[in-house]
């Protein structure tokens, strides 16, 4: 039997009174997250091993999800002192030294320091909270951040013909989609249709945002020639998805889990 429950359509965004964690929360993304969630009540805690400024609602900690203890110490502080987390967003992207090598020569230990991040990460951060909401029987919310390449391959004819020189990103190797990204955001995927399919008896909603690639001052060659592959032309700016992780973290979507969410200018729509 279904059970009516009120509902209140002039704060259908709302997050007062409500923590979210952002893991990878001090980039660009994790950031324009972090000040719309703010902006719709909610008091953000940021998990990075990049510094950010701490203030009244966006709160920063160390977290290294590649440790155990950082992250078991991270979710225990805040829990502590705050009794209860609402939300978890998991936006972590790892780039460690030679992370855009060729397949044919790219490094085990490379492989496994992204996956470490990008996919193992999210497992211990998940499985944390997870435990969090049953014993303490919260209708908690996880959003895992993939890319359109855990959705579909990438391709790397974009790339071609780049300088390694011309990397914003740095290294010698020119930018490319390694398959360590592709793998670990295909991963990403698959994880949270297996937390969506199991906790949500508990009441547990876990879904995926899917952005696309978004403009960072790449090499204008690259620029052009992804923008050619994007339905509407251009790529993205970092502002253009955090009306989808308002719409995520919020009663807005509180009957949706096990989706990802893409928006990705129609790149995934060729």
């Amino acid at each position: 039997m279904i059970k009516n429950r009120k509902f209140d359509y002039k704060n259908i965004f709302s997050l007062k009174n409500k923590n979210v964690v952002i893991l990878g929360g001090s980039g660009k993304m994790g950031l324009n997250f972090s000040k719309t969630l703010v902006s719709a009540g909610a008091r953000v805690f940021l998990g990075d091993i990049k510094k950010e400024v701490s203030s009244s609602k966006i709160i920063y900690d160390y977290c290294d999800v590649s440790n155990d203890k950082s992250i078991n110490v991270f979710f225990e502080n805040i829990i502590k002192k705050e009794k209860k987390i609402d939300t978890l967003i998991y936006n972590v992207y790892s780039k460690p030294k030679n992370y855009y090598q060729k397949f044919e020569k790219y490094e085990d230990s490379v492989w496994q320091e992204v996956m470490n991040t990008n996919l193992t990460g999210a497992f211990k951060a998940s499985k944390i909270i997870i435990n969090h909401f049953k014993k303490n029987k919260i209708s908690g919310n996880i959003i895992l951040v993939l890319s359109t390449y855990g959705v579909v391959g990438p391709d790397l004819s974009i790339y071609k013909n780049l300088s390694g020189k011309k990397n914003i990103y740095g290294g010698k190797f020119s930018l490319t989609t390694p398959a360590s990204y592709t793998t670990s955001k295909s991963g990403l995927l698959g994880l949270m249709k297996y937390l969506a399919t199991s906790f949500g008896k508990n009441k547990i909603r876990v879904n995926s945002l899917t952005p696309g690639g978004v403009f960072d001052g790449q090499e204008k060659q690259f620029v052009k020639n992804y923008s050619k592959k994007v339905p509407l032309g251009r790529m993205a700016e970092w502002h253009e998805y955090n009306g989808a992780i308002l719409f995520l973290a919020s009663e807005a979507s509180s009957y949706m889990t096990g989706s990802n969410l893409v928006i990705d200018g129609g790149w995934t729509t060729w």
